[in-house]
């Protein structure tokens, strides 16, 4: 895999790179790319899914800073740090997420907690980290950015209306790529004591969260499936491309 392969940022069905290709887009695919060759996790990806959900440096229209490196080193601090070095990325991510979140483990020196309706005042990673709290929507951005910058495939997903009624809220939280599957999971502060592998372990993955025809989407960087990913917080915004992930939470969830 290489830097040229994963500049695909400047395909017809990718968005622009918001002027950044020469900044923050390439520092990004930097830390990505020795990602790659520093954990196994990472060894052996897809190209595609590397550059999508890897390599990109933003996940839906937060403000683009570079956050990529800091992140880099703080995880890696993590991982380095462990008592049982992580194999997989169902155990990079499950240490991740037990230690990134306090100022004691997560080399940052800052706590973050979860506080409700912070979006879109505070929701990139680094206002995040500045202010030491977010909603839903912020810390799942965080904590996409902080696998990324690992090497693990990792991508914001939600609902912009539980049971299609947007006066019932929405809710954000994330999905990991592993075994050529997409797996969910909320950063810790916003649901603790998840896992990738049981989705009834969540608290919104229930029959009662799926009535009414809840829709679910992912958002992603291609655009070249037609699909938006709504924000709840900017819904008329139909620039970030999504993925439709209706029928795969309805099957998973409505059983629970």
């Amino acid at each position: 895999m290489t830097n040229a392969a994963s500049l695909g940022f400047h395909s017809s069905s990718i968005p622009d790179t918001d002027g950044l290709e020469d900044g923050i887009a390439t520092l990004a695919l930097n830390v990505s790319l020795q990602a790659l060759q520093d954990y196994d996790w990472a060894k052996g990806m897809e190209q595609e899914i590397f550059n999508e959900y890897v390599a990109a440096y933003a996940n839906v229209n937060e403000a683009r800073t570079n956050v990529r490196p800091l992140l880099s080193s703080a995880i890696s601090a993590i991982i380095e740090a462990a008592d049982e070095a992580p194999t997989d990325v169902t155990s990079v991510v499950s240490l991740i997420n037990n230690n990134m979140w306090k100022a004691e483990t997560n080399n940052l020196s800052q706590t973050v907690v979860f506080k409700s309706s912070q979006t879109p005042l505070i929701y990139d990673p680094m206002s995040t980290l500045v202010y030491g709290y977010a909603s839903c929507t912020g810390v799942s951005i965080l904590f996409v950015d902080a696998l990324r910058s690992v090497g693990v495939p990792a991508r914001v997903a939600g609902t912009p209306a539980w049971n299609d009624v947007y006066e019932n809220g929405n809710h954000n939280w994330i999905e990991v790529y592993e075994g050529g599957e997409w797996h969910f999971i909320e950063a810790a502060p916003a649901g603790g004591g998840e896992s990738l592998s049981n989705p009834c372990d969540k608290w919104f993955c229930s029959p009662a969260k799926m009535a009414n025809g809840t829709k679910f989407y992912a958002a992603r960087w291609d655009k070249s499936e037609g699909t938006v990913y709504p924000m709840a917080w900017d819904l008329e915004n139909s620039e970030v491309p999504g993925d439709d992930r209706t029928e795969y939470y309805q099957s998973a969830c409505g059983q629970c």
